[in-house]
């Protein structure tokens, strides 16, 4: 009897942890989408700026500059999930204006590769973007909350590749790989132990500080080792991910969402 009961319980434990643990996972699931063009691929995040009740409140899509530069055209689709009856899951696209007049209505950071939008959500999505206060702060670095070796996620659509027909991304494991991670000035861009392929730009690096979610990065490229050969008939060039990520860390996308609201305040 004793066996059992203590089985039962290790199950039960197992099983509300388990619940625990998941749910920042799936939020940060819940958070992402992919943007494309048909051709062209990348990987985007929602953050919601002030609650409720703020007249200003936006919901702004963040991903990599180069990602919304690759989009030919005035538009581009986004792949968002929404439940339908019983429970299953569909795929809903949505398009997107992101140029008029040639002129580009995203904002870009001055210095690094990521951008922001913002988009009015159609209704019956299910969608979670993340709250502006879990875009981690210089403060987090600072006070050792987010250090070489700590272990994160990256939702994402590697080779543009979806989890499932309803288009939700796909869940990457990882370490953060550099160090040390301040000051800013020097360490705009770290690395994240974890191979990256093309269709990851844009995608968030998550880190959980007391089960919650935080963005500390936001993947931009990969690393790769150039290996060039010469013979008499023949020239080679060859590509060797070396399975690291470069990420810029999330003072800088605070700072372009900064940048977006004032422009929008003028």
């Amino acid at each position: 009897m004793k066996t059992s009961i203590t089985t039962f319980l290790a199950a039960t434990f197992l099983s509300v942890s388990s619940s625990i643990v998941a749910e920042p996972y799936e939020d940060a699931l819940r958070a992402t989408v992919r943007i494309t063009n048909g051709k062209a691929s990348g990987t985007g995040f929602f953050v919601v700026t002030g609650d409720k009740s703020d007249p200003e409140r936006q919901h702004l899509l963040i991903t990599a500059a180069h990602v919304l530069r690759d989009m030919a055209g005035d538009t581009c689709t986004i792949i968002f999930r929404a439940q339908a009856e019983g429970g299953e899951f569909v795929r809903k696209e949505v398009a997107l204006t992101i140029q008029k007049d040639k002129k580009p209505l995203w904002e870009q950071h001055k210095e690094l590769d990521v951008a922001v939008i913002a988009m009015n959500l159609p209704e019956g999505l299910d969608i979670k973007p993340f709250k502006d206060s879990q875009i981690a702060a210089v403060r987090f670095a600072e006070e050792g909350k987010v250090k070489v070796g700590q272990n994160i996620c990256i939702p994402c659509f590697p080779a543009n590749l979806e989890a499932n027909p309803a288009g939700w991304p796909i869940l990457r494991r990882g370490s953060i790989a550099s160090h040390p991670l301040i000051p800013l000035s020097g360490a705009k861009t770290f690395f994240v132990d974890s191979f990256s392929f093309g269709g990851e730009s844009g995608a968030p690096v998550v880190l959980w500080v007391k089960d919650k979610a935080y963005v500390v990065g936001l993947i931009t490229s990969m690393q790769r080792q150039t290996d060039k050969t010469k013979m008499p008939f023949e020239e080679r060039t060859v590509h060797t991910p070396l399975g690291l990520g470069i990420a810029v860390q999330s003072p800088f996308i605070r700072q372009v969402i900064e940048q977006w609201q004032n422009k929008s305040a003028k």
